[in-house]
């Protein structure tokens, strides 16, 4: 997909061909930050004063905001490095060749040739504006201060899993953000797709006169979101003014630590279950989920009358119990389709062994419903 955008792009807008790969290399990376995300190149304005081809604008995530730096290649000598306009006025107003030697060396040794040399470049000065952010915290209160130092230090937190930064860009601070990767030392459920990025992040934003209003949000990969029950399911703990950063991410953690040890032991009961089913009526399986292993439906017969047994298992399985539906194979409703019942008051407790729970639900279906069931679709609805 990026190889053919890049195709119709280079075609497009005639890319020079030592700058084609210095923007593949950075669009490619998946992150060069701690937020998974990469990097988006659009063309620049015209108001660069350089060709069309030599100048554009990079659109880079940094905790939870995007930084717009403008990149300034000089196409007739490429060796010279290129210039850079960034969005926050204050970075690198007056840019001192020791600084940049120190803290942007990439950009020093310059080397068109190859490709990282671009990537290197704005991952170095990522870091640099990282570091001066942390500084400016101290400048702005003792408190924000307080809180990244403690953070790195008592938290067993590395440094490269924090950012921060002060808003607006250029101008008087009034919110400070802290974007915090969360680590996990607990396994997703095998169901989950791992292609993807499962990482939490920690948004915590201070604002006030005294930096004493402070909202904590959890940003999640649709994916993880989506296997811990959604973003209603998920409640922070709450962040009073008078607890710290260092305090309360360890808090955070442990809570989201549980909530994924939740699912994945639902996700072994529900495996457990059909696995039993599997083991008691091995031969009358039709067919079950066999990644969630929310669904399985079997046929049984009673008198002579088949009918299909759908079993549906929740997310919160054993605490909710199976919804069971009862099926004909003969009789149609008005709507053309087939008759079915979910069966209620079946017997159940959470607490039963995997075995003992599904004998009494057969036990239950074969002494009570199958026979009110039969009458029902006889009665009611036609072959």
């Amino acid at each position: 997909m990026l190889d053919e955008y890049y195709q119709h792009y280079t075609f497009a807008n005639n890319i020079g061909s030592y700058i084609e790969p210095l923007l593949k290399r950075v669009v490619h990376s998946k992150r060069i930050g701690i937020a998974y995300g990469g990097v988006k190149v659009n063309m620049g304005p015209t108001s660069c004063n350089r060709p069309k081809n030599d100048c554009y604008k990079l659109m880079i995530p940094y905790a939870c905001e995007n930084l717009l730096w403008t990149v300034l290649f000089d196409s007739q000598y490429p060796e010279i490095g290129p210039d850079f306009i960034f969005n926050d006025q204050n970075f690198l107003m007056d840019p001192d060749i020791d600084i940049l030697s120190t803290k942007v060396p990439s950009l020093v040794k310059w080397d068109p040739t190859d490709s990282d040399a671009l990537l290197n470049v704005l991952i170095e000065l990522l870091l640099y504006y990282k570091e001066i952010q942390i500084e400016s915290l101290a400048q702005q209160s003792d408190r924000l201060h307080f809180e990244y130092s403690t953070l790195v230090g008592g938290a067993e937190l590395p440094r490269n899993d924090i950012e921060v930064i002060l808003l607006p860009l250029g101008g008087k601070p009034t919110e400070a953000r802290f974007l915090i990767r969360i680590s996990m030392d607990c396994c997703l459920p095998p169901c989950v797709d791992k292609l993807h990025d499962n990482e939490a992040m920690l948004r915590v934003t201070f604002y006030g006169p005294n930096w004493n209003r402070i909202v904590p949000k959890l940003c999640l990969s649709k994916t993880l979101e989506k296997t811990l029950g959604g973003p209603d399911t998920l409640h922070l703990p709450q962040f009073p003014p008078t607890k710290y950063l260092m305090d309360y991410v360890p808090e955070v953690k442990k809570y989201i630590e549980e909530k994924i040890n939740a699912v994945v032991e639902c996700f072994e009961n529900r495996r457990d279950f059909i696995a039993t089913v599997l083991m008691i009526q091995g031969s009358s399986v039709i067919e079950y989920d066999t990644k969630e292993f929310n669904n399985m439906t079997i046929m049984l017969e009673s008198r002579d009358f088949h009918f299909l047994v759908h079993f549906h298992l929740s997310a919160k399985f054993p605490k909710e119990q199976p919804q069971i539906t009862l099926q004909s194979v003969y009789h149609m409703t008005p709507e053309g389709v087939l008759y079915e019942e979910v069966l209620d008051n079946v017997p159940y407790s959470p607490r039963w062994t995997m075995n003992h729970m599904v004998e009494m639900f057969f036990t239950h279906i074969m002494e009570e419903a199958v026979h009110k069931f039969q009458k029902s679709s006889v009665k009611s609805h036609r072959y």
